[in-house]
């Protein structure tokens, strides 16, 4: 059972009974990135869902963050109220629950299906009292992908490529301490001002999720795609813990069902579009390469000591134990 909220979000049943008679509630503004069209496509079915399900009882208003915010500030909406639930980028959370902080670990997962088993089980049991404490409620992990690094200037083969790079890079350490271990120069940019520092040559190249890359159409001026993975990403969808708890246990039920079914779309579509958004950016004139990883894993250790020292070393060995222990699909793993 999760802590604090009565509820295991980890294998809660659908429900198919008739909703009890109750008032109903006003809209719960939801605030989101729109900088693609997955996650506007899993943020209404989850709104939809969510007041078909409940006979209208519940109605999720949901806005760009672009109308309102910047990331940083996504999680203090929820804490403080401004807004019921939003879906900020998972280090965000870092500050709330420090094992968030280490899911973008440098090639801390082999692929989707490892880094699915360790969101959908451990990190989710792991963070839920964490976050109940501050306030919020975790409803589950919503793809935003392995990130990838393009530039302008020529191929990223070997971490040599990268000496002398400007690489835009979010306002969160963990990238910056790669790109630097990698030999590049990071650039703090947030991310609602990234296609502009890339339009205005600001910066030689960025780092993001494919789907990222199709969205902001950097594609027409990054011209270098090096497909690395070399770190996983994945939006976390939070409510504020007032919110929720003035619901019925069956109001909550269907939220965190509904999360978890709109979280399961966008992993769906990400993963389908993103060999078409390959296909696409190639036909496009853009060159990309799936260089030999073990150079870039080799330059990672000054990056996971200093993970060890901000967010604990004790915490860091928890994260790295989940991702060992679910390396392999339940089937593979000896008895």
């Amino acid at each position: 059972m999760s802590q604090g909220t009565g509820l295991s979000l980890r294998s809660t049943p659908l429900l198919r009974q008739s909703p009890p008679i109750m008032s109903k509630f006003k809209p719960l503004l939801l605030v989101y990135p729109d900088s693609n069209q997955v996650t506007q496509h899993a943020v209404k079915q989850f709104a939809d869902n969510v007041a078909r399900r409940t006979n209208g009882l519940i109605t999720i208003a949901s806005i760009p963050i672009s109308k309102l915010v910047n990331q940083p500030a996504l999680v203090d909406m929820v804490l403080d109220g401004r807004a019921d639930m939003a879906l900020p980028a998972h280090d965000r959370l870092r500050g709330c629950a420090k094992i968030f902080g280490c899911i973008g670990t440098p090639f801390a997962f082999d692929d989707h299906a490892h880094a699915d088993r360790v969101m959908d089980n451990e990190i989710l049991d792991t963070v839920q009292r964490e976050l109940n404490q501050q306030g919020l409620v975790y409803l589950g992990s919503w793809e935003w992908g392995f990130r990838q690094i393009t530039n302008s200037r020529h191929p990223i083969l070997k971490p040599e490529d990268m000496r002398g790079l400007k690489i835009r890079v979010p306002t969160t350490p963990l990238c910056q301490a790669t790109v630097l271990a990698l030999g590049g120069i990071p650039v703090m940019v947030e991310f609602e001002q990234l296609a502009r520092a890339i339009n205005q040559g600001l910066v030689d190249g960025q780092e993001n999720p494919v789907m990222i890359i199709e969205g902001l159409g950097l594609q027409h001026s990054q011209k270098f795609l090096s497909m690395v993975n070399y770190s996983y990403g994945t939006l976390a969808h939070i409510i504020n813990k007032n919110s929720f708890d003035n619901l019925s246990p069956y109001l909550q039920t269907i939220l965190i069902e509904e999360s978890r079914m709109a979280g399961q779309l966008m992993r769906q579509q990400t993963r389908a579009q993103e060999a078409m958004q390959l296909a696409a950016f190639a036909s496009q004139g853009v060159q990309i390469d799936w260089p030999d990883l073990a150079p870039f894993k080799a330059l990672m250790t000054p990056v996971y000591r200093g993970l060890g020292e901000s967010l604990g070393v004790e915490t860091m060995r928890t994260f790295l134990d989940m991702t060992e222990r679910q390396r392999k699909a339940p089937e593979q793993v000896a008895t």
